[in-house]
């Protein structure tokens, strides 16, 4: 059966395609955020032990994507989904997702991606300039931060230890070590494991509250290392903490890692689209000293999964620590400009999606000025959130929120002096029924050695009054548990 493109048989699936987008934009207000359906049942409806044997159409098949996938999927463009550092993506940057896959190239190299690859090395340029970055700065797009932080920290580790260290490798040599919080990202730690340092030369530093480094310990740690013969000879600094979206005192440690001859790598995955509103820069002052510095377009910036820039004042490193003269696929050039040079020199992979084409889109169809505006709109928003809480009794903000992220806790008269356990599962039953009911999708972050509600406010759709709204949910579902005598031992569900 040979491939269907003609001209009808193209439109037709425009037409589909186009009531898809259509209606999961304009109708995410007024569904459920989930359609919640038991493991077992979603288990039993989509898990199939062998593939067709004969295909129905695509027309069909996409029918069943509309009807069952994407009806029973959570639904991340809602207003009230705030469960992770991302919303939905905004609809001219999934036109720019849907063009890379039409595009079908690798941006290895050049002369298979000529335009894609100048595209990529201006965006990063782009983003390293917003970000106040030294002149000269840029990078690559990569999978996700987990990768980046990966690649930085492998750039680190060649240049702080030692000639031949990629032609050498660890063996032989005195013990190294990673220093990163106690909050940082879960990916340090799987850094340390694949690069050889082993996670137990993973140094954490103590954290505030807000789960912000403390740089008198940051440097007790480091002092500790060196003299235990351990050679510390990276900083992971975050900008914008998983549980608070909290950050580091980036310029405080750039002084230490100076000091210290260590490479300063800064995690801004979450935090670095702050960047485009005044309290957002003076947070990240110090990140023009940083040796690379990672940003999820994914994120705050509405791009879909997954675009990730890793950005260097120097991106040649990337190419001393990677370049692996593949010469028959890399075919060198004396005296081409940086940004038309091949990308797989920059790169452990080989084949590399052209990420960056739906922040381009995004970015050439909105301008500079809206990021600016909206990033500013989710400061105020998250502020207002924070008075809000503060003035309810029932409620308790966890933390003054410096980037678009609010944690906090239901707690009325009737439970605040309860069993701190107690009132650990009563949140987290609470949060299971409002997702079982399709209200909302908040997590559950542990803070100070205690359960609290998470919310995620970087949706464009998201409103002072839909979070009002979820907090009357909450006290609605948690008086019924408190009613009942039940608090979180067993499931409770509230009648409708």
């Amino acid at each position: 059966m040979k491939h269907d493109s003609s001209q009808n048989s193209i439109r037709k699936i425009h037409h589909i395609l186009a009531d898809i987008l259509t209606d999961y934009y304009q109708g995410a207000s007024s569904e459920k955020v989930l359609d919640y359906h038991e493991r077992d049942q979603l288990v039993g409806e989509f898990y199939r032990e062998s593939p067709p044997a004969e295909g129905i159409g695509l027309a069909e098949t996409l029918a069943e994507f509309r009807n069952g996938i994407l009806a029973k999927s959570v639904k991340t463009w809602h207003p009230l989904f705030m469960n992770q550092m991302f919303p939905g993506a905004s609809y001219p940057a999934v036109l720019g997702d849907c063009l890379t896959s039409l595009m079908n190239t690798t941006l290895a190299t050049w002369e298979v991606a000529p335009v894609a690859t100048i595209i990529e090395r201006n965006v990063s340029e782009w983003m390293a300039g917003v970000l106040g970055l030294p002149e000269g700065s840029s990078g690559i797009f990569l999978p996700g931060s987990s990768l980046a932080n990966l690649v930085a920290l492998t750039v680190a580790r060649n240049q702080r230890l030692g000639d031949r260290l990629r032609q050498t490798g660890l063996h032989g040599r005195a013990p190294a070590a990673i220093v990163c919080s106690q909050n940082s990202h879960y990916s340090i730690a799987n850094a340390a494991n694949i690069l050889g340092i082993g996670e137990n030369h993973l140094v954490r530093v103590r954290t505030n509250d807000c789960n912000e480094m403390l740089v008198d310990d940051l440097v007790r740690k480091v002092r500790e290392a060196t003299a235990q013969g351990i050679r510390p000879f990276a900083v992971v600094a975050t900008a914008g903490s998983t549980v608070t979206g909290c950050m580091d005192p980036i310029s405080d440690i750039a002084d230490v890692c100076e000091r210290f001859d260590m490479h300063l790598h800064v995690d801004a995955a979450f935090g670095g689209a702050m960047t485009f509103v005044p309290e957002g820069k003076k947070r990240l002052h110090g990140i023009e000293r940083a040796d690379s510095v990672c940003w999820d377009a994914h994120k705050s910036l509405h791009a879909p999964l997954t675009s990730t820039a890793l950005l260097f004042p120097n991106a040649d490193v990337l190419k001393d620590c990677f370049d692996s003269g593949a010469n028959y696929l890399f075919h060198p050039h004396a005296g081409i400009p940086p940004e038309t040079e091949d990308l797989g020199r920059y790169t452990p992979l080989c084949g590399k999606r052209f990420d960056a084409l739906k922040l381009w889109i995004l970015w050439n169809a909105y301008g500079t000025d809206y990021f600016r505006d909206f990033m500013a709109d989710r400061v105020r928003l998250s502020e207002r959130f924070h008075e809000m809480l503060a003035k309810d009794p029932d409620f308790q903000p966890s933390h003054k929120p410096c980037t678009p992220l609010q944690c906090f806790r239901f707690l009325p008269p009737a439970l605040s002096a309860g069993n701190p356990d107690e009132i650990d599962r009563f949140h987290r039953a609470v949060r299971e029924e409002i997702i079982h009911r399709g209200m909302a999708f908040f997590n559950i972050a542990r803070l100070n050695g205690r359960d609290h509600f998470r919310t995620v406010l970087i949706n464009p759709l998201t409103t002072l009054d839909d979070l009002r709204r979820l907090l009357e949910d909450i006290r609605s579902i948690g008086q019924k548990y408190l009613q009942s005598g039940n608090s979180g031992h067993d499931s409770v569900v509230p009648e409708n």
